[in-house]
This record gives C-alpha cells, structure tokens and sequence, in this order.
C-alpha cells in the first residue's frame, strides 16, 4: 500500500497542504496570517526542530493566483543563514564552500 503524497489538515483556522515528497507545506489563508501562525503550523505539521524557508521569486515567475504562502522544509545539511550564530559555520556545502574559497584568495 502506498502512503498518500498529499494531506491536507485544518490549523488555527487555516486550510493546510502538505507534500510530503516534494517537502512543501502550502497554507490557504484570507490575507490575515502572521509570522506566529505560519510558525505554529509549521511546528504542528514537521517539529519544532525543523527548519522552513519563503521563497519570494523573481517578478517574472509570480504566480499569485489566490491567497496561499508555501514553506519548504529544509534538510539538517541545507543552507539557511543562521541569524542567531548558533551553528559552527560548517554543516554544510555552503560553509565549506566558503572556506575553500577564502584560503584560496589569500
């Protein structure tokens, strides 16, 4: 038996989708969703320990067709600028990258 690719939910009032193949959690809203309520879904839906971005596209690529914001679930390893200096800077192809580079320049 194969697991459904798509769930869909109700959190807080918000219509909730998720993809778990593609890792991409899509939220139905009427243009009153917070900073709070996307974080709390997000939470409900993959952990609290689990990291999430917004991608905002180039003008060209929009489509915004209703009112809907998407967060993709990012791996333990994926980039995500760490504003608060929590990690080590190297856990991952970024970091690395970065250093390389740096000690080559020098």
């Amino acid at each position: 038996m194969t697991l459904p690719r798509f769930k869909s939910d109700e959190i807080r009032g918000f219509k909730v989708h998720v993809d778990d193949m593609l890792g991409l959690l899509s939220v139905d809203h009427t243009g009153a969703i917070t900073w709070d309520d996307l974080q709390h879904i997000k939470n409900m839906v993959w952990g609290e320990q689990i990291r999430a971005i917004e991608i905002y596209p180039a003008q060209a690529d929009v489509v915004n067709s209703r009112n809907m914001r998407h967060l993709w679930r990012l791996g333990k390893h994926d980039f995500c600028p760490d504003l608060l200096g929590n990690d080590d800077g190297q856990d991952g192809i970024q970091a690395r990258h970065a250093v390389a580079w740096a000690e080559a320049r020098r």
